[in-house]
């Protein structure tokens, strides 16, 4: 399947009219904890970004919606058959932070051509995205990218070969982002971990008592252990959302990374926290046990390299990474519950995925990546 397979809503266009209006009426509070999540998207119409990108481009051709957590997405056939992604921003983004991820996109493009990274397609007037008005009298970014065709990684087969690759591909992503810097970088998002635990405001958004304890307890812990020592744990803009939605393969050859995409929450963090969030999706296919992410650490290892904080940090990191995949899905459906179905169609696989973690040896774990980064270069 194509990787935007994963996102197409399978439903006939009358529902899919109505799904949108659906979006398209929902409302919620844009401050505070999570702004970024809160805003209901409004999305646009496949007849309406038509016209924009004729307009803003100059380019024509055939939208198809896409489904997308925060922004209205669109693939975008043209007349010589290419393909192009639309992403129109959630209006709640502001126009500093579609800079950072615009500017990412073309940094990593120029200082590593061979990261399968989508390339910004610049507007008429030449910028990486341009502004458009909205009916309340605001402006939401667009961007126009071009689409990378692949099958994504959770849809594909998993072989230790590939665990490796989707390893060294993050390795080269940080490195290739080591010199990235924009004003923005420092934002808050609801995804960054050096803030995962202002979740626990809205634990109660999970029905089972016993579940908020365990939870609670983890970021506690994390607080306590991780979070206290951050002065140990370098630092630097990371894609933040290697997941196995948004990693690409080869429908040829599923071994071989054929890209990475979605940036939206690229944030400034300890590079430990990208590994972890790499690190819990190699557990998303359930008959490979927590061994397997050792195959993407030693990927990674064959180029980058983590120190004896970050060893340190990994395991709880990964702990808080599939928390989160479990509470914020939660609480997005207790403000949207029309869409709660779908909004929390993978959150018993995290549940089951936390349950494999924390009955791992925190010890074992620690030793055998002390194996693995000893060897790693320096």
């Amino acid at each position: 399947m194509d990787a935007d397979s994963f996102y197409r809503p399978e439903l006939p266009p009358a529902m899919i009219d109505e799904a949108l209006d659906a979006m398209n009426a929902a409302t919620a509070t844009t401050s505070g904890l999570g702004a970024e999540l809160q805003t209901a998207s409004t999305l646009m119409s496949d007849r309406q970004v038509e016209d924009l990108v004729k307009t803003h481009y100059g380019l024509s051709g055939k939208a198809e919606f896409l489904w997308g957590e925060k922004d209205s997405n669109h693939r975008l056939t043209l007349e010589d058959g290419s393909t192009c992604l639309v992403k129109v921003l959630n209006a709640g983004e502001k126009p500093e932070t579609t800079s950072l991820h615009s500017n990412a996109l073309l940094h990593v493009a120029h200082v590593d051509p061979g990261i399968p990274v989508q390339r910004i397609v610049p507007a008429l007037n030449g910028a990486p995205d341009i502004r458009v008005p909205t009916e309340d009298g605001g402006t939401r970014a667009v961007r126009l990218v071009t689409f990378l065709h692949g099958m994504a990684l959770s849809g594909a087969k998993r072989t230790a070969h590939q665990r490796a690759n989707i390893g060294l591909m993050m390795a080269r992503m940080q490195k290739a982002l080591e010199s990235f810097e924009h004003a923005s970088a420092n934002h808050k998002i609801t995804w960054d971990m050096t803030h995962a635990p202002d979740l626990a405001a809205v634990l109660h958004c999970l029905p089972d008592e016993e579940e908020r304890k365990r939870l609670t307890a983890c970021l506690d812990r994390f607080r306590a252990d991780v979070l206290t020592r951050l002065d140990a744990l370098p630092t630097q803009v990371i894609h933040n959302d290697f997941n196995s939605e948004n990693i690409l393969v080869d429908p040829d050859d599923t071994d071989e990374v054929s890209g990475i995409i979605d940036f939206g929450d690229m944030v400034r963090a300890p590079r430990v926290f990208d590994v972890a969030v790499g690190a819990t999706y190699m557990l998303d296919e359930e008959t490979e046990p927590v061994d397997c992410v050792f195959d993407m650490l030693a990927g990674y290892a064959s180029l980058q390299t983590l120190n004896e904080a970050e060893i340190a940090a990994l395991y709880p990191a990964m702990l808080v990474r599939t928390l989160m995949r479990i509470v914020i899905p939660h609480w997005r459906a207790s403000m949207f519950p029309e869409h709660a179905t779908r909004i929390l169609c993978r959150t018993d696989l995290s549940r089951r995925i936390f349950a494999r973690l924390s009955a791992y040896s925190e010890e074992e774990f620690v030793a055998r990546c002390h194996t693995i980064f000893m060897r790693a270069p320096e």
